[in-house]
């Protein structure tokens, strides 16, 4: 069933073994003139440091200006993969078959329906996975060249970032895949199955991305008006933010708004000064300003609670494929 498999899906495989073949090239090809670019404007430095200290700000801006579009091409393409992968490889692969006909000819061989399935999920689903891990690998090892000076500096939970990041792009892979497929054999036509199978994908991705932030412990930081954090700059994931009263409890946006207009002008209608400013909002009843985050060194827990989420909904649909699959005529 394996040899059988292959030979009806060997356009997709040997597509899957150009893909990883031709990217590799261009990404060490790419890789190699980025770092000679390095070189040549004297920024190796700058790779492992901050941007505020490197000595060669103009330098940094003028490779930044170069490199950043090639760098979020690559990560786009390992964003874009698993859609590629439920697309067109999970959608046409029963759908294909119960569209002309097919199945029929393999539900009537000596091979049960059950075994018929696994050995096309297997033979379409590990190539394509390995070409993706590939690929993700390749172009991680391409932006850890650029350092600081490249898109992992504005930190790993920004979304071009953590879609490309530990186990989600093979999360994110198997669950396009699952969806492509109960599509398919649910429709029984390869083009509706494609269709519908990327904009439910989309739409998951996107209806999902907020649940999996509220799943994860998150801190709570309360400070007295006016005092510098740095949750917003050292890469933290900021789920909320706002006012406490002098009760500790929140205040409503609208009235936080309306209450720090009153307290920037003073009684006769004049700007009030910083000092008076400060001081007016614990009166008013603004004591504290309140950030709830997840700190950047807890991204792998992210990561995980998002590849659980998928996994979860991909073994869903693939028990759900199966039960169509073994009532069909």
């Amino acid at each position: 069933m394996i040899w059988v498999s292959w030979r009806r899906q060997r356009a997709q495989l040997i597509t899957l073994l150009g893909m990883l073949v031709i990217g590799a090239g261009v990404i060490t090809l790419l890789r190699s003139n980025m770092i000679d670019a390095i070189n040549s404007l004297q920024l190796t430095g700058c790779v492992t440091q901050a941007l505020q200290e490197c000595s060669a700000a103009d330098a940094a801006e003028a490779f930044q200006t170069a490199w950043t579009t090639p760098l979020n091409m690559g990560q786009a393409a390992i964003l874009s993969l698993p859609a590629l992968i439920g697309v067109f490889i999970g959608a046409p692969l029963f759908a294909r078959e119960l569209e002309q006909g097919t199945h029929v000819l393999a539900f009537t061989q000596s091979v049960s329906r059950t075994r018929w399935m696994f050995s096309k999920l297997f033979v379409a689903l590990v190539p394509a996975l390995i070409v993706l891990i590939g690929l993700q690998y390749l172009v991680s090892w391409w932006l850890s060249a650029a350092g600081t000076l490249g898109p992992r500096n504005s930190g790993s939970f920004s979304a071009l970032n953590f879609g490309i990041e530990h186990v989600s792009p093979v999360a994110y892979a198997l669950f396009a895949f699952a969806l492509g497929t109960f599509l398919g054999v649910v429709s029984r036509r390869t083009l509706a199955a494609m269709t519908a199978g990327l904009g439910a994908f989309i739409v998951a991705r996107f209806a999902l991305s907020g649940l999996v932030n509220r799943l994860v412990p998150a801190q709570r930081l309360e400070v007295a008006p006016g005092t510098n954090t740095d949750v917003h700059q050292n890469g933290s994931l900021v789920i909320d933010e706002g006012w406490l009263d002098t009760t500790g409890r929140q205040v409503s946006g609208d009235r936080a708004q309306a209450l720090l207009q009153a307290c920037k002008s003073t009684p006769s209608g004049t700007p009030n000064t910083q000092e008076g400013f400060l001081a007016c909002l614990p009166q008013s009843g603004l004591a504290k300003t309140y950030t709830t985050f997840i700190p950047e060194s807890q991204a792998w827990q992210v990561h995980l609670v998002d590849a659980s989420i998928f996994c979860g909904l991909a073994v869903l649909l693939l028990v759900g494929t199966a039960w169509v699959l073994r009532r069909q005529s």
